[in-house]
């Protein structure tokens, strides 16, 4: 297993092609300052690079997931300052939207404000059951500006705006009924349970899944035209790049006796 530096904003650890990538910063709850943003960023890049790699684990150090961001020089800061964390903070939601590989999210630790931007930019993510989550900036004269983008098309209007307007953190399971999550189980069994589905997602075609992952987000702001549109050029481009088969009918059969 080869790790980083342990003072570094964020830790990264490679095993069996599975890149962990943990918000080391627990001293102040993970909150994501710039150098953290761009280490998220640049290990995104390093598995994009890696052929060996085959999936992100996301996850944060401590009882925290990420409590959000940490602004530069916010409150006294300068109106640069705060465009260049802006900037920083849609560059690492670019990087993370085309990374060549799945994105798993390990909820560990209470996950709020801007940590729920970064949940949301992991393709699947499992909770333990003790983690709250939450949006709560209008409770300190903010409103959740970049997390808001996100929170828009995965939650209907009338639940997303109560969650804005009260700031209220929710737990774990009320996360799950939002589809904010894939799973919650107890926190002894959270760490099994990321790696049995990373597990499963190394035997997948590495080529097929990243080029199915960046058609899907290059597809979401599309119309329903655009979008089969598109899809035509993916699936000429996928079978070009993969060398994938259609199964036989006899392994359709075999397949749904075995899920009966």
């Amino acid at each position: 297993m080869q790790t980083t530096p342990q003072k570094e904003p964020v830790a990264t650890s490679l095993d069996g092609g599975i890149l962990t990538v943990r918000i080391n910063r627990p001293e102040d709850h993970n909150r994501m300052d710039r150098a953290t943003m761009a280490a998220i960023a640049g290990a995104v890049a390093r598995a994009n690079d890696d052929e060996a790699i085959g999936v992100i684990v996301i996850t944060g150090e401590g009882d925290y997931f990420s409590a959000g961001g940490r602004v530069d020089g916010h409150p006294h800061g300068t109106h640069k300052q705060r465009m260049d964390y802006a900037r920083a903070f849609c560059e690492m939601q670019e990087s993370l939207s085309r990374a060549a590989v799945p994105i798993v999210a390990r909820v560990a630790g209470h996950c709020i404000a801007g940590g729920m931007s970064l949940l949301s930019f992991c393709d699947v993510a499992f909770a333990a059951d003790h983690v709250e989550f939450g949006y709560p900036e209008v409770n300190y004269g903010q409103f959740p500006a970049l997390a808001l983008a996100m929170l828009i098309p995965m939650v209907p209007s009338k639940v997303a705006f109560d969650l804005l307007y009260s700031g209220h953190r929710f737990a774990a399971a009320q996360a799950k009924e939002l589809n904010l999550v894939n799973a919650v189980v107890p926190a002894d069994a959270l760490d099994g349970v990321v790696a049995d589905y990373a597990a499963m997602l190394m035997t997948k075609d590495r080529t097929a899944v990243g080029l199915g992952r960046r058609a899907y987000h290059a597809m979401l702001p599309m119309t329903p035209a655009s979008r089969l549109e598109y899809a035509q050029t993916f699936l000429a481009t996928l079978l070009g790049a993969t060398s994938g088969r259609v199964p036989e009918a006899s392994e359709d059969a075999r397949i749904a006796s075995e899920h009966r």
